[in-house]
């Protein structure tokens, strides 16, 4: 048994907000159908991304502005659990899945809707991409750091995306239950700008007044002279010394005893103070061994540290022995792209582990397998496709990247 069998989701969404959350779901036990476009996903050109989001669902690929698809689309809902899609407001109702919709055919309905700007308000009826809710959140500013003279920085593809989904993950789990609990449905909502506060929860106000947040430096090296990066003698190491007991180490690893009771670093506030005095005798002791050298020494020493590695694309992550171990990487064939790897589960369990049931699917893949379960025939599928309400790939499908 997985965590999630049984449940089916319907997945209407395309890009990245949307189908990424299904995904994780899927990959926890959930059957999810993705209905795709005829003309495809706008994102399957885009081919990491999407192959990112979409693995392991099973696809039928509709046009949902006709009525017979449509009417497919509702029969699917009726058998489902959750319905979710990324569409801007109002999009879904003018194609006749808006959650209303889905209540008369299912009453208990999971109905959610990842937006750009949320549900209500001035800007609610936009669409919107990732960098400009880093932009409106701060993080671009912060990452800059513009306070210190830098430009602002965006740091990268799908941040609020990925955020978004994950919270629409947690808000299906929850309405879920009390669906299970209960018997009733409900609509639900994510935003990008939900996520890009999430990622910026680290800023409040207290008394009015903003309270103090660790900052970059100029160089986007770290926040404090123990809790940043330092180059070596032949590349970066980053070091979180945060306990006393790191600092002694540290102390000790790098051959300067006598920092750990000078009195200017003695404590975290003394360091803070100090900072770039620190920073002035740490960083050349850093630049005189090797990035392993370091790392090593600063293990004996219990002070948390860790190597930046250039991934080569992913490569080095992917065949990482840990990792692999770990289920942090699957590997598959797919019909196109041949023989992939990806992450693989990002939750264990126990007793219902999680699966991932395959590559990202064709466009229509299971078109037929789907209709079937609907109980439609096979002269009923035929004369469908022939209408080009649905599709599904011939023997000689080749998919372009």
């Amino acid at each position: 048994m997985r965590a999630l069998e049984g449940v089916v989701l319907i997945d209407f969404g395309q890009y990245l907000a949307g189908p990424f959350g299904p995904m994780i779901l899927g990959d926890l036990g959930a059957d999810v159908i993705k209905v795709e476009p005829i003309a495809g996903d706008g994102m399957r050109m885009v081919n990491q991304p999407f192959c990112g989001a979409t693995r392991g669902k099973r696809d039928i690929a509709l046009d949902l502005k006709s009525e017979a698809g449509k009417r497919i689309a509702l029969e699917l809902v009726a058998r489902a659990d959750i319905v979710h899609h990324n569409m801007t407001k109002g999009v879904a109702d003018r194609l006749g899945i808006g959650y209303e919709h889905c209540k008369a055919v299912k009453p208990d309905i999971v109905y959610c809707n990842t937006y750009a700007y949320g549900l209500d308000g001035p800007q609610s009826h936009f669409g919107g991409l990732d960098p400009l809710f880093q932009a409106a959140a701060g993080i671009e500013y912060e990452a800059g750091p513009v306070h210190a003279g830098n430009t602002p920085l965006y740091l990268r593809f799908g941040m609020t995306d990925t955020a978004n989904a994950m919270l629409s993950i947690v808000g299906c789990l929850a309405a879920l239950y009390h669906q299970r609990r209960t018997g009733e449905g409900q609509e639900l909502w994510t935003s990008l700008l939900d996520a890009a506060a999430l990622l910026s929860s680290d800023a409040m106000l207290v008394g009015g007044e903003a309270s103090p947040r660790p900052r970059l430096d100029a160089d986007q090296c770290g926040i404090d002279a123990c809790y940043r990066l330092y180059r070596t003698q032949d590349d970066w190491i980053q070091i979180c010394a945060v306990k006393p007991e790191h600092w002694r180490g540290l102390c000790a690893a790098l051959g300067l005893p006598e920092l750990a009771d000078d009195e200017r670093f003695a404590t975290p506030a003394a360091r803070a103070e100090h900072r770039q005095q620190l920073e002035a005798l740490l960083a050349p002791a850093f630049a005189t061994r090797t990035s392993i050298v370091w790392t090593r020494l600063l293990d004996e020493h219990g002070v948390p540290n860790e190597i930046p590695i250039e991934t080569k694309a992913g490569e080095r992550v992917l065949f990482d022995a840990d990792n692999e171990r770990l289920g942090l990487v699957v590997e598959y064939e797919q019909p196109v792209l041949g023989r992939m790897r990806q992450f693989g589960n990002l939750v264990d369990f126990s007793e219902t582990p999680g699966e991932i049931r395959g590559p990202t699917p064709r466009v229509g893949e299971h078109t037929r397998e789907i209709l079937a379960w609907l109980g439609y025939s096979d002269d009923e599928m035929a004369k469908l496709k022939e209408d080009a309400v649905v599709y599904w790939p011939d023997e000689h499908y080749r998919w372009t990247v």
